[in-house]
């Protein structure tokens, strides 16, 4: 008996170790993860945002990417953001996948300083100058008002860094051509620093800017370019242009104005491009509707483009005025994009034809939060509003309304208006039983035609959208309404779209969400917010799937 039960202990132990090793042997031993051919571009301050190039890989694991030196760059996605000169590491990390692990690989992102544009003649300006002076590098102006009145075609201003308090408003004198603008220039970004704290002009009755350029209804200035001022304390507006063409600003920053940061009103070919304006339109409003305009403004300009600028800090509602960016009147053709607003009390970004015509309007691929509104449309006066497009657009955190077709005051014609593959959360909790919505589609003229709304995610709001009674037809069709809603449309979706976080503000699509590939009819987005290219069964919101 001791002999069998001996057996018996050494078969079970020979096949428990048999049975052991035929387990190890089915576990595949991980595979080595091979990452290669990763660089980033060598940039210049004020390039426009990139996407990144995936490195190459054996795993399918997704990249994901991180700036060592957010001075430098600031990366959301794959897409980076120039901030400054200097030098930066991005990492690109590949998650696990199968049997593949994680891994990682470096590259440095070089940012120079632009150089100075050729010019036919180069002035300089610094506050160790002298305006009796020839204005040449080794014996400068002292004053910017000097250049300004002093520069002609094909001239380069440049502005050493220091603090400029003029004792009137800075004018240019003449216009330069297409081939030979005049530049006014900061030697270092932000560097030159236009202080209105001691000037006369401007006023609220003279309604101009502490830098202005200004034609005549039959003689506009043109071709000027204004790059990396800093404006602040100006009594009226910061940078301001009226009966102008072929002006761009850029790289500027403005604080502390009583109106607008930057304005162009009855102009042409108007660019204002990674500006940074705060604290806007703070003119106290001593007489009733002071109108102190917009933190970005334009007004009846043809042919536009305001992009990658940062609007914020307008905190206190002084006077009637102060939203982010607004094109009004009669404004034709212009576009609004890849703009981040925030920390305003009024709304983000608001396109009203007042008493003019507006039309062929374009706003895309803008972050709006913590904003009292996001996006407005209206006709407050009785213009008509012809041929608006809303999409791929951010809105977040939102007191009031996330997207309003407003009705206020004369409640003018609204025609050919598309809102389409936005994103729009937590909005409305902040405000009464009217304004508590994500989408509200208020205005009643029963002219309004044209009017498409579709493709678009709103989610976590108090009510997602509110219609007014409206008797003029309109398509609201294939959007996702997670959450309460007055009506819903065609097609709607009602299932939770599983953001990856809204906790952290991440607001890409998970695995699984019921946008992905649900967009459907027209007009359709190419790239999305972050300007991924959508493929060919688009997704709702402003997010593809990756």
């Amino acid at each position: 008996m001791k002999i069998l039960i001996l057996i018996m202990v050494a078969v079970f132990s020979v096949f428990a170790i048999s049975c052991s090793g035929d387990s190890e042997s089915t576990k595949p031993a991980p595979t080595a993860l091979t990452i290669t051919g990763f660089s980033v571009p060598a940039k210049v301050v004020g390039d426009i945002p990139f996407a990144l190039t995936a490195p190459t890989s054996n795993s399918a694991g997704a990249f994901t990417y991180t700036t060592s030196n957010t001075a430098v760059a600031t990366i959301v996605g794959n897409m980076v953001t120039i901030v400054g000169a200097g030098t930066t590491v991005i990492k690109a990390t590949q998650a696990a996948n199968g049997n593949y692990t994680s891994g990682e690989v470096t590259a440095n992102l070089v940012v120079t300083s632009a150089a100075p544009p050729t010019g036919l003649r180069t002035l300089y300006v610094a506050t160790t100058g002298n305006d009796a002076n020839d204005g040449s590098i080794n014996t400068p102006f002292l004053t910017i008002n000097k250049a300004a009145q002093v520069a002609i075609a094909g001239d380069v201003v440049i502005i050493k860094s220091g603090t400029y308090k003029p004792t009137s408003a800075i004018v240019v004198g003449n216009s330069g051509t297409a081939t030979n603008p005049i530049t006014f220039m900061s030697e270092v970004k932000d560097g030159a620093i236009i202080d209105g704290s001691v000037s006369s002009t401007p006023t609220a009755g003279d309604r101009q800017g502490l830098f202005t350029i200004q034609g005549t209804t039959t003689t506009y200035k043109s071709w000027i370019v204004i790059d990396g001022l800093r404006v602040i304390n100006s009594t009226w507006a910061g940078i301001y242009s009226r009966y102008t063409d072929n002006i761009i600003v850029k790289n500027c920053s403005t604080n502390n104005t009583g109106a607008s940061g930057i304005i162009a009103a009855n102009s042409s070919n108007i660019k204002v491009l990674y500006n940074k304006v705060q604290q806007a339109c703070i003119y106290p409003e001593t007489v009733s509707r002071q109108n102190t305009n917009e933190c970005i403004t334009m007004a009846s300009v043809n042919t536009f483009e305001v992009a990658y600028n940062t609007v914020s800090d307008r905190l206190t509602d002084t006077s009637n005025g102060g939203e982010g960016i607004d094109a009004k009147n009669a404004c034709i053709k212009g576009i609004i994009h890849h703009n981040t607003i925030t920390n305003l009390v009024r709304v983000g970004i608001y396109v009203d034809a007042y008493l003019g015509n507006l039309s062929n309007i374009e706003v895309y691929n803008n972050k709006i939060y913590n904003v009292i509104s996001g996006i407005s449309v209206a006709s407050e006066e009785g213009g008509v509003v012809d041929g608006v497009k809303i999409h791929d657009n951010l809105i977040y955190d939102i007191n009031r309304c996330g997207i309003r077709l407003a009705g206020y005051l004369q409640d003018g014609p609204l025609r050919n208006v598309d809102i389409y593959q936005n994103t729009l959360v937590n909005c409305g909790f902040n405000a009464g039983t009217w304004e508590n919505v994500g989408l509200l589609i208020e205005a009643k003229n029963v002219t309004n035609t044209g009017i498409n709304i579709r493709n678009n995610i709103i989610s976590g709001c108090p009510f997602q959208v509110r219609n007014n009674g409206q008797t003029y037809p309109y398509t609201l069709d294939n959007n996702i309404l997670f959450g309460a809603t007055v009506v819903s449309g065609t097609n709607s979706i009602t299932a939770d779209p599983k953001f990856k976080n809204v906790a952290s503000k991440d607001f890409s699509l998970s695995l699984g969400s019921p946008a992905i590939d649900k967009a459907l009819g027209t007009p359709m987005s190419t790239k999305d917010f972050f300007d991924f290219t959508r493929d060919s069964k688009p997704d709702l919101g402003a997010i593809e799937y990756k």
